[in-house]
This record gives structure tokens, sequence and C-alpha cells, in this order.
């Protein structure tokens, strides 16, 4: 008996070396390196799938997390480019792809799926998303980076295509979901904060049911119950995509691969047993209503969320020239547009990031028309024994007191500040340069408009969109030189020649962007 079973054991290990050998030796002992970079909330998931897939081919899979609002930028660097990437769903992958021009084919089938759902300790019931939408207090993510902060956008436009609400009341609610999401501090904006706090209060949370589950997993006793709407709700899914640049077929079978890795026994296993349901929705839980949409009303109603939702990220740039003196209404330039700056202070949720520079010819010196007054934080960041706000308040009126003289150096200042927010760019924003001026550009030893358009024209990446505002006041202003410089990087100029106007020259400009938000794209 003894023999015998001795003998099964060296067949089994024979056979162990032989499955080996011939699995290894398929490769040459040449083993290829895969790079993947994949949402934060499957990443862990995938390396186990990953590791799966390895062992069954000859590729080496590595992967990391990567929230989506980083990855164009990843996707339009020199260095480290990823061979996949796993997004948190079909609308964000296309949208990146047509963005950083991937090319055709490149998003390719999803891996696994996952129901969006509000969870709170109360059990509450909805009828649709925009009801969702207006919940006192309601937590989502940052649109920039998860596609769980626009589920309620997207439930919310099956609403308004069966007549359940019209295109008024989804924007208001879209701008009320805004001004929430932005007034929530920086430790409590990430997932795992959400649910604790959801847990720990009466506060609605939208997230997926697989982070939900596995908040569960590790929080024995929780009374958070996880609901969606009557009318159904939105499958977050996490499509493969092939960004592997030059090594394009290399990435493509290594997908292949990945995918029919996840679609097997296995793979399956280990996907269902993290939350997540395959790509059909079956798997785990229950079934339950999807809601889909047409990908042009999408884009668009898109456009106006992330249009709202996103906080601002910009250096305001002002005109401090000798003719900013000039009398207006019945005080001056500079001290209307410093009614005006500090005014726009308050209109910025607390997570804006906002810094102040100053210019003139030579104004930083010397062949330098700019200089920095307060450098860029978050406006509830504190300083001392203040915080930035109160920083920007106080720096604008000092240097529009102090200050003021010279003439207009304006094109050297907007290159520079449209290298400075590239360069610093950050993905969750929207990152511009704002530059208020009066005049046009006086600066004899500066580049010319054309010049200055050619070079901003070749800094333009994709990857990192960066756009140039101008608020022109007085009649002096060079409005077509400014637009001109708006429009190739996507921005907008608004103008205030009536000296009244120039009070509530950001109150005008942000209705202008509501109402934009809010018109048919």
């Amino acid at each position: 008996m003894w023999v015998l079973t001795a003998l099964a054991l060296v067949v089994i290990l024979i056979s162990g070396v032989i499955l080996w050998r011939s699995v290894g030796g398929s490769c040459g002992g040449d083993r290829t390196d895969i790079t993947v970079v994949a949402d934060p909330t499957i990443a862990p998931t995938l390396t186990s799938l990953a590791e799966k897939a390895s062992q069954d081919s000859c590729f080496d899979y590595r992967v990391d997390a990567l929230a989506g609002g980083a990855v164009p930028e990843l996707l339009t660097g020199t260095d480290n480019v990823p061979d996949l990437w796993v997004a948190d769903s079909q609308y964000r992958a296309r949208r990146v792809a047509a963005q950083v021009r991937l090319g055709s084919g490149a998003v390719t089938q999803s891996l696994a799926t996952s129901p969006a759902v509000v969870v709170s300790t109360r059990s509450i019931t909805f009828d649709t998303w925009v009801d969702v939408m207006k919940l006192v207090n309601l937590r989502i993510g940052n649109p920039a980076s998860s596609t769980l902060a626009d589920a309620p956008i997207i439930g919310a436009l099956d609403a308004a295509a069966s007549g359940k609400v019209n295109g008024r009341s989804l924007l208001t609610a879209m701008a009320e979901m805004a001004a929430q999401r932005n007034n929530v501090a920086p430790l409590e904006d990430t997932e795992q904060a959400r649910l604790t706090l959801a847990n720990s209060s009466t506060v609605p949370v939208v997230t997926s049911e697989q982070q939900y589950l596995q908040f569960l997993r590790g929080n024995a006793g929780s009374r958070l119950l996880a609901t969606t709407p009557a009318a159904g709700t939105v499958l977050v899914d996490y499509p493969l995509v092939v960004a592997g640049g030059e090594n394009r077929d290399r990435a493509e079978k290594a997908g292949q691969t990945l995918t029919n890795t996840a679609r097997s026994d296995a793979g399956q296993e280990i996907l269902n047993s993290a939350g997540f349901r395959d790509p059909d929705g079956s798997g785990v839980g229950d079934a339950v209503k999807t809601l889909s949409v047409e990908p042009g009303k999408l884009d668009a109603a898109l456009d106006q969320w992330h249009d709202l939702s996103l906080p601002t990220r910009t250096i305001m740039a002002i005109d401090t020239s000798g003719s900013m003196a000039a009398a207006a209404g019945d005080s001056t330039r500079a001290g209307l547009l410093t009614e005006a700056v500090t005014n726009a202070f308050t209109l910025i949720p607390r997570n804006g990031v906002v810094g102040v520079w100053i210019f003139g010819i030579d104004k930083g010196g010397r062949g330098t028309d700019w200089k920095e007054v307060v450098p860029s934080r978050r406006l509830d960041a504190k300083v001392g024994n203040q915080v930035q706000r109160e920083m920007l308040v106080a720096g604008v009126r000092e240097a529009m007191t102090t200050e003021l003289g010279g003439g207009t150096g304006l094109y050297d200042t907007i290159l520079a500040g449209y290298k400075t927010m590239l360069d610093t760019y950050d993905p969750n924003y929207s990152n511009t340069f704002t530059v208020l001026t009066d005049g046009r550009n006086e600066d004899s030893q500066s580049m010319s408009l054309s010049e200055l358009l050619k070079q901003l024209k070749a800094l333009a990446d994709p990857g990192r969109p960066v756009r140039v505002m101008a608020m022109g006041i007085s009649r002096d202003a060079d409005v077509a030189s400014l637009t001109a410089i708006t429009d190739v990087t996507g921005g907008a100029t608004f103008v205030a020649t009536d000296p009244s106007k120039i009070r509530t020259l950001f109150e005008d400009a942000a209705r202008t962007r509501l109402a934009s938000a809010g018109s048919t794209r």
C-alpha cells in the first residue's frame, strides 16, 4: 500500500513538473512583462486575476492602482505608458480614448460589473435617481476620477427621457449636488471615509454594491443598508483598454489572455468572491433593473455635470499697470477690480485652489513681467493664523494699492502662467489660468500675438487640459487678442466695459457658465 501511495505521489510530482515545464517551456524561457493600471476599486482583485493569467501564459502582469482622472496624463506621456488600463466604466474609457486619441478598437470587453447603490443606516426608498440627487448631505466621489460620482446623472437621464423630470429641474439638482460635493473636507473624500461616515450617521452615500459588500466584510455589525431607485440603476463596468502604443500587438494579446482568464471558472470565482458581478450582471446578489443612455445624450449631460462639479484650480493674474489707476465711476479700475476679485473668493467652494500673480512690464524684475503675490493653496488651507481665503484678500488689496505703475506685460505673463498650470496640473480639478486686464500688451521686448498662439498650441496636452480664461475691463481691453488666446486653449473671454459691471464680473461669468451648462449641446 505504501509503495502504491509513494508511486502515486511520484506520478503527481512528475506530472506537476511536466505541466510546469510544458507551460514554461512553451515560452522558450522568454516571458513578457505587461504593465496594467486599474481603477483602485478593482486593482486588488485584478492582481489576483493577473496572477492566474500569468500561470497559464507567457505574460507577467504588474498591476498598479490609478484613479481615472490621472490616466489621460499618463497615456500621453513619454515614460511609463502602460500596456493595459482597466477603467471603471465604458463611458470613461470611451471618453478618455477619444481625448488622448488611442484609436479605434482600444476599448474592449468588460471584465466585471457592479451596480451603483445608495447606502445609509436608514431604510429609504426612491423612485428615480433625481430623488437621490436631492437628498440632504448626500456624499459622492470625485467626478474627475470615479464613475460612481456620475451614476446619479446617468440614472437621472432616464427620468428625464420618461418625462418624470424636466431639464431645468435636472440642472438644479446637479448644481445642488455639486455644491454639497465641493464643500467636503479632504480627509472625508475617499470611498472608505464616506462609507465610514455613513455607517456612523444618517448620511447617505452613493457607492457600488462591491464596495458596500467589501465594507460589510470588514465591519461586522454594520447597520448600513443598500438600495436602488425603483426605476433602476447603473451598472459600473470595468472595460479593458489597450494602451500599448508601439507595443499594441503585444498589449492586445496580453489583454485577450487576461480577458479569457476573467471568463474562466477560476477567474469568475476570483471576481465574484470579491463582490464583483459578471459582465452580464449575474454572479452576485439579486438581479437588478439596469438603465442605459444613448451616448450622445450622456456625453452632453456629463459635460454639464463636470462643468458644475469639478472644483476650481487657478492662478489669477491681475494687471497692475499704471492705467489701472484710471477713474471708473465712483472709484478706479483697480478699486473696482479689487472688489470684484475679493468677492469672487467668497464664491469658490472650500476645495478650490487659488493663487494670485500681478503683472506689468518688469514687475517681477528685469525681463520678467509677472510676480507671485500669494502661492496657490486650497482655500481652506491654514497659513499661520489665517486661511488661504484671507491671505488672498489681503494680498490683492495690498498689491492693488502699492504695486500700480508701468506698462502692460500681457503675452509673456500668459505664456508663463499656462506653463505653470501645465507643470502643476491636477486631474481632480478644472485647471485654468485667469488673466484680468484693462489693456493690451505693451512690452516691446515680448513675443508677438502670433508667436504666443503658436506656443500655446504646441504646449497643449490632451492629457492635461488647461484653459486660459480672460476678463477684460474697460473699453481699452484688447478683446480681439484675448479672445484669440482663450479660443486656442478652450477657454473664454468676459468683458465689462461699464464700470458698474466690473464689480459683478465674476458673478456674471458664473451665470454665463451655468446657462451654458444648461443649454443643449
